[in-house]
């Protein structure tokens, strides 16, 4: 069957009435469906419980055996003799150098040549580069 046939069958189903009897069976089975209890089969517990059982039996069984430690003392003609590192010398640090400050005469005053205004977008901000 192609699907030209196909279509000139389902053209033909659609103009025939669907009897109202067949939509009531359906109902009732798809409702009966929905309300009936489910009922969970034994042996899917059976393989929960047999599965829960080797998990459990996996970790008691297959755990590390934990062995005793035992020491072992050197005999005291085999105890190494531990040198202290030696002493690193510690240099002090070198004072400070002492600077004079200069008399105020000595200063020379800012030249307005030396002196760069930048005026920025904000009228409150202005940057004065002094060399």
């Amino acid at each position: 069957m192609n699907e030209e046939q196909m279509r000139e069958v389902f053209r033909a189903m659609r103009e025939e009435p669907v009897p109202a009897d067949s939509l009531a069976r359906v109902r009732t089975k798809v409702e009966e469906r929905i309300h009936r209890p489910r009922w969970v089969s034994p042996w899917k517990v059976a393989a929960a419980l047999v599965m829960a059982g080797c998990i459990a039996a996996g970790f008691l069984f297959l755990r590390p055996v934990r062995m005793p430690v035992r020491t072992v003392e050197p005999a005291p003609h085999e105890i190494a003799q531990v040198q202290p590192p030696p002493e690193i010398p510690v240099r002090a640090a070198p004072e400070p150098r002492r600077v004079r400050p200069r008399p105020v005469e000595a200063v020379p005053s800012i030249v307005p040549s030396m002196l760069i205004r930048i005026e920025t977008p904000d009228p409150d901000v202005v940057i004065l580069l002094v060399n």
